[in-house]
């Protein structure tokens, strides 16, 4: 996983360019958390205002944190209710690349074709909600 301070740090390089209305909305606490992990970073961050979020040259552990922010302190219920049925969505999508990917009959049916391919275990991979769990978790231990 990417560095929590160069996380922090692209997080508070976005929230900069983002209307003071919308970021009075975010608690000064979480703020403060994410300005004092920023601190340690080196990484210098370009935002082009041009370009949308998903542009942006920022980790996927930054815009994940992004939109956790934005669920948890900007979105109102109905686009609260909208955010969830896209994050299924999406969780659904990527457990089915996932079993397509590592589907027990087609491994078998390769190694029939060539016995000289080895099975290798794949690592499981982390979904967004899991990594949006363990970076929350991290931040809510360096408050306490």
């Amino acid at each position: 996983m990417q560095d929590m301070s160069d996380t922090a740090m692209e997080v508070i390089t976005v929230l900069e360019y983002t209307d003071n209305s919308i970021c009075y909305k975010i608690p000064d606490r979480f703020i403060n958390e994410l300005k004092k992990l920023a601190e340690t970073s080196n990484k210098k961050i370009e935002i082009d205002e041009t370009r949308s979020l998903n542009e942006q040259k920022i980790s996927e552990e930054s815009k994940d944190l992004l939109a956790l922010i934005y669920y948890s302190y900007i979105a109102d219920e109905e686009e609260k209710k909208k955010i969830v049925k896209k994050w299924n969505e999406n969780e659904k999508a990527y457990i089915q690349e996932l079993e397509n990917k590592y589907n027990v009959d087609n491994i078998f049916k390769t190694k029939e074709k060539d016995e000289q391919n080895a099975l290798i275990e794949m690592p499981k991979e982390k979904s967004i909600f899991d990594r949006i769990q363990a970076f929350i978790k991290k931040i809510l231990n360096k408050i306490r």
